[in-house]
């Protein structure tokens, strides 16, 4: 999956570098180039890609994307949200925008009881607009960190809060069709995530990319894409923020921008694979 649903990022961005936000949209278009181009230049992605676009900014390109045949998602949540809540668009008197759904939580096990509670109760509400609709559903889980050692919570600390989350999330009944999750180095820890995500055999894990170079996403992988639960990857900045940021600020042109993320794409598609996934698995 390529990931354009960035909004409060790019937001951030224009404004700190004095850029009309308005461009955000057009930013969005130069995603859904770079996807098409890359689902010319490889099967795997005519087969198996997928693309997640925001409606706020990216409203005409999902309807540009999905006439080009492409597989699009949108997001639901209102971006930057905790606890949990409904973007704008998000609207459960009518069906689903596009193919697939996806959402975002930030949960941690030692957070409020009532707060999580809450926002379970909110996903289940989600899954079942989108069953009722045989939409799937990307659950994506981020755990912030608190004051726990930066290396021992990426390598064991996280992990084990992911673990217990979605452990929880299917005590409260919410059994989404992907987990869009963060990436540990350690391959005992993304065995552990994978043995709670499995035990709900419907689900699969996606490893989202959270801005972070190719080195860093290349050792996620190593540790991911070998695992039962394992159906690919769900990554946007680290494709198309440079490119696109670049672009807006009028160092490259848009022909130059467009092949940079769509080779990025393929790159990690390529390094994916090589991890030992085998063959992608579309959604």
């Amino acid at each position: 999956m390529l990931a354009g649903d960035q909004r409060w990022q790019f937001e951030e961005w224009c404004d700190g570098h004095g850029v009309d936000r308005r461009r955000i949209s057009d930013v969005k278009a130069l995603i859904v180039d770079a996807f098409l181009t890359a689902r010319d230049r490889s099967p795997h992605v005519a087969d198996c890609g997928s693309l997640l676009l925001d409606e706020q900014y990216a409203s005409p390109q999902i309807a540009r994307a999905r006439a080009a045949g492409v597989f699009v998602g949108t997001p639901s949540e209102r971006a930057g949200s905790l606890p949990l809540e409904w973007a704008a668009t998000t609207r459960f008197d009518a069906p689903p925008p596009a193919r697939f759904v996806k959402v975002l939580i930030k949960d941690r096990p030692d957070y409020d009881a009532g707060l999580r509670h809450g926002q379970f109760d909110k996903l289940v509400d989600l899954q079942r607009w989108c069953r009722s609709h045989a939409t799937p559903l990307v659950i994506e889980i981020l755990v912030p960190r608190a004051d726990e050692p930066g290396e021992a919570f990426e390598d064991s600390i996280r992990p084990a809060m992911l673990r217990r989350a979605i452990e929880d999330a299917y005590a409260r009944g919410v059994e989404p069709d992907f987990w869009k999750i963060e990436g540990t180095t350690s391959a005992e820890a993304a065995a552990a995530v994978d043995a709670a995500i499995a035990a709900r055999p419907a689900c699969r894990q996606i490893v989202l990319g959270k801005a972070a170079p190719r080195e860093t996403i290349a050792k996620w992988f190593a540790a991911a894409a070998p695992l039962s639960s394992a159906a690919g990857f769900a990554i946007g900045r680290s494709i198309h923020w440079k490119p696109a940021t670049a672009w807006l600020q009028g160092s490259i042109g848009s022909a130059e921008a467009v092949d940079a993320m769509a080779s990025e794409y393929l790159t990690l598609i390529s390094m994916y694979l090589d991890a030992g996934s085998g063959s992608p698995r579309h959604a």
